[in-house]
């Protein structure tokens, strides 16, 4: 089959969309298509107005300082040849000299590969920050700059590698386009004054990432960080809601080596507290989180009582943690759990959904509250095994309307994207955890009829109608069919709500 043909394929199998999000890959295909010409015509003149679809994310934050220097929103359009961005601020944008910059998230574990400096007129500045290396202090022939009603720059990449000395890391050239290029980048644009003294940093706009506008198809995925040995383990997400995949397996820090996964909820710009900086557990979102058992299976072991450390400060006491026996030589580690709340016990067997305790940050030296995932062959050790979410929504954005999200039905786990559990089921109902017997067994009709079987009167107060009706495919059939598996509603349909829908 040819690429032009399994394309097509994809469309036609995979270009439906739930209520909540795009279904597959096919969505973002057809996006990055229709991007592409817009992304080719924008003209660097300051002005926004030749942006048209391209996606922008928005800035919540009030400076209350210069209003030329409050960013407002942020788009990118990530090109073959350059990269491209567009920054709106609450005033006229600042000319001032370096009142502008740019971190660039490009190649894989670091969350900042470039910080760029844009310089109107002069040499722009730039910071190279190799993966696991030393940073390294660059100046390049500007970039294209106009700074108008908005801030717009275009970054030639053959102008950012060839600059001497010293010589751009040649991995990291070889990363920033052609065939080895991660699928994706994502720019974080911030604001100085070095009109004050120590150039203080005024505002840092949203993370906006998006996959790069050239021909498709191409892998929306990042390559996988190493071989593995097993095929990747499949199950549901174990939190509700939206979550940053901050390190992955194999990554640069504490996960060298092995197959490990740290989960933190973040604010537009990355940061797992609000606001930022902070030194107390309590003010980093992800802190005392529900976390469920993905899988069946039966408590090996527990820890309970080791105290949650201050957030980025060292220590090295244990961490609190549930190690699950899954049965068919798999076991997951659940770990970083917040003190005293392990709801389970040695030997008890757990059902898909059976909370299991919170996020805690405990036995987590120089870090914040985070859940820290893992699997293995039982009692198997490091390196483990790779794992694979069921019924996700992925995004490379913080923010739930991300223009970027697929609905995958498996999705193996990779760093820096966002994930969430599936949504909307048949494209109309959101399913919630109070539902009653007489709800469930309409739903289960829905399968066969989507357009009977209405829900009780209760059970519509509780499941809001966010789109009408489609016929339920397979696929829904099989969520669907999974999560009402059990009556009484607890635990499995917990699941459905908090856990494995994001209600």
């Amino acid at each position: 089959m040819t690429r032009l043909a399994a394309f097509a394929l994809v469309l036609s199998l995979a270009g439906r969309a739930t209520a909540n999000g795009p279904v597959g890959d096919a969505p973002v295909f057809a996006k990055i298509e229709a991007l592409r010409p817009v992304a080719a015509a924008i003209a660097i003149d300051g002005s926004a107005s030749d942006w048209g679809a391209i996606p922008s994310l928005s800035d919540a934050n009030e400076t209350g300082l210069d209003d030329g220097l409050d960013i407002t929103s942020v788009a990118i359009a990530p090109q073959a040849d350059s990269l491209v961005v567009r920054i709106a601020t609450k005033g006229a944008p600042s000319t001032y000299h370096l009142a502008f910059w740019l971190y660039v998230d490009y190649v894989g574990q670091e969350r900042v590969d470039l910080e760029i400096g844009l310089y109107p007129g002069f040499p722009d500045i730039v910071w190279t920050y190799p993966e696991g290396g030393t940073a390294e202090f660059h100046n390049f022939t500007d970039s294209e700059l106009a700074i108008g009603s908005v801030v717009e720059a275009r970054v030639p990449y053959a102008q950012l590698v060839s600059t001497t000395p010293p010589t751009f890391p040649p991995a990291m050239a070889a990363a920033l386009g052609g065939p080895g290029a991660r699928p994706w980048l994502r720019v974080t644009a911030f604001t100085r004054d070095y009109r004050l003294p120590g150039a203080p940093v005024i505002d840092t706009g949203p993370a906006v990432a998006s996959y790069r506008l050239i021909p498709t198809p191409y892998s929306l995925d990042s390559a996988p960080p190493a071989a593995a040995a097993d095929p990747a383990l499949p199950m549901p997400p174990p939190l509700g809601g939206l979550w940053y995949l901050g390190q992955g397996g194999f990554g640069l820090g504490s996960h060298s080596g092995y197959w490990g996964y740290d989960f933190s909820i973040v604010d537009q710009s990355l940061f797992p507290d609000s606001p930022h900086p902070r030194s107390a557990n309590a003010d980093y979102p992800s802190f005392g989180q529900t976390v469920r058992a993905s899988i069946p299976g039966t408590v090996y072991s527990i820890e309970n009582g080791q105290p949650d450390i201050q957030p980025l400060v060292g220590g090295s006491t244990p961490a609190n943690f549930v190690y699950l026996d899954a049965g068919d030589d798999r076991a997951v580690l659940f770990t970083h759990l917040k003190q005293g709340t392990v709801a389970v016990a040695p030997s008890q067997s757990l059902a898909p959904g059976t909370v299991v305790g919170q996020v805690g940050n405990s036995g987590s030296p120089f870090a914040w509250p985070h859940l820290h995932l893992g699997a293995e062959h039982f009692l198997g050790g490091v390196p483990g095994v790779p794992i694979a979410f069921r019924e996700v929504e992925v995004g490379l954005n913080p923010v739930t309307a991300d223009p970027w999200l697929r609905w995958l039905e498996t999705w193996e786990l990779r760093e820096g994207y966002f994930t969430r559990p599936a949504g909307a089921l048949c494209g109309d109902t959101l399913v919630d955890e109070t539902l009653n017997a007489a709800d469930v067994t309409a739903l289960r009709a829905r399968l066969a009829n989507p357009g009977g079987a209405p829900l009780t009167t209760e059970g519509e107060r509780r499941c809001t109608v966010i789109a009408p009706a489609r016929p339920c495919d397979v696929r829904d059939s099989a969520v669907l069919r999974r999560k009402l598996a059990a009556v009484p509603l607890a635990p499995g349909i917990s699941q459905v709500c908090s856990a494995a829908l994001g209600t």
